[in-house]
């Protein structure tokens, strides 16, 4: 019998909450801080009402309006608003290992990560065209554009015809024109020194000026690319990296003899990652990256394919229990990792220890661990 060379880092379903100031009457909304979950990426509004369902071992972090903040893990199938009563009332009725809460003292701590974050995506780039939040009642400031060179431009009112010169003569931000409107729907077109279109703003405006409430708002108004930022500056902030491997949906990690392999990895942010298989007679085997020349970075909370078509991964000819590994982690681990250029090689029985030991000895690095066992029968 082969010997099981992996520790078992998935647990059972887990589910953590963390609660500040709960309001009764409020709706249930609520934005995606962090997922390595299928279907929910950051920044993302979850209404009012909507289910959520994790597959095992996938996570999901939420934001409600009210300031609560919401962990998620896979298996979970629910209406994560109903939740706030249950959460509320754990602390004085009996204990549920699906519930951990606590305050956000420690969020408190880090200098309201979540208003640094949402003054910063408030601050509109003028060059980017899109849909753009503004707080109601406070006119934005205009970040310099990213193109060299560009240290002036037009902004336009489409409906009105009206011009307004801006100008930037350094890194700080410009005000807005108050010759311009600033009211729900606007269409503002940005145009160069010389009257040639970049492109246009739609304006959006949004009641709440402060705190969740404002991020829910800006989530609600479609403007994905300033709540996404946000959201990314708040997760970094607050939430641990997260890992999520799975076997195609089809399959359910069971295979015939001989049968192709396809598995997926989703990271809740960029990340770089190395993932092993142990085959049916121990030996561990590097599958991604694919070989020197390939990066180990990837995106994230997009899918990962984690065989190819110049290596595929295939069963054995014999049934087996076989498993799988990643690591993700913050920065580059080329140096560190084992067979980091031996994709497809098995390794030698070092390896195991050698991955153990490079990862228990990372300092001020985040890293994510899974594993997946796969059935050949």
């Amino acid at each position: 019998m082969s010997k099981r060379i992996f520790p078992h880092l998935l647990g059972a379903a887990a589910v953590a909450a963390l609660v500040c100031g709960l309001a009764s009457g409020v709706r249930a909304e609520a934005v995606v801080v962090a997922s390595s979950a299928p279907g929910f990426v950051q920044g993302q509004l979850v209404a009012d009402g909507q289910a959520v369902r994790l597959p095992d071992g996938a996570n999901a972090t939420l934001l409600f309006a009210n300031g609560r903040l919401l962990r998620l893990r896979g298996p979970y199938d629910g209406i994560p608003g109903e939740m706030a009563d249950s959460a509320a009332s754990a602390r004085a009725g009996p204990v549920d290992d699906r519930f951990m809460q606590s305050d956000l003292g420690a969020a408190r701590a880090l200098g309201n990560p979540l208003e640094a974050a949402l003054d910063r995506a408030l601050a509109i780039d003028p060059s980017v065209p899109g849909v753009g939040c503004v707080r109601a009642g406070t006119p934005p400031t205009l970040r310099r554009p990213a193109e060299p060179g560009l240290d002036g431009m037009l902004l336009q009112d489409m409906a009105g015809g009206k011009r307004a010169a801006v100008k930037w003569t350094g890194p700080a931000p410009a005000p807005w024109p108050p010759d311009l409107p600033l009211t729900d729907g606007a269409e503002i077109a940005a145009l160069r020194p010389d009257g040639t279109p970049i492109g246009t703003l739609h304006v959006r405006l949004v009641d709440a000026t402060a705190g969740a409430a404002l991020a829910v708002g800006m989530a609600s108004a479609g403007c994905a690319g300033q709540i996404g930022a946000a959201m990314a500056a708040l997760r970094d902030a607050t939430e641990p990296l997260a890992l999520f491997l799975t076997a195609d949906p089809a399959s359910g990690a069971t295979y015939r003899p001989g049968e192709d392999i396809r598995l997926l990895v989703r990271t809740d942010r960029d990340a770089h990652l190395y993932c092993y298989l142990r085959n049916a007679w121990a030996q561990l085997i590097p599958i991604f990256p694919a070989g020197a020349a390939m990066s180990a970075h990837v995106a994230g909370n997009a899918p990962v394919g984690l065989s190819g078509d110049r290596m595929p991964l295939r069963a054995g000819d014999r049934p087996a229990d076989l498993e799988v590994r990643c690591i993700a982690s913050s920065r580059n681990l080329d140096g560190e990792m084992p067979g980091r250029t031996d994709a497809f090689r098995p390794l030698a029985e070092e390896a195991v220890v050698q991955i153990d030991r490079a990862v228990s000895r990372l300092r001020e690095t985040e890293v994510a661990s899974a594993q997946l066992v796969l059935k050949v029968r």
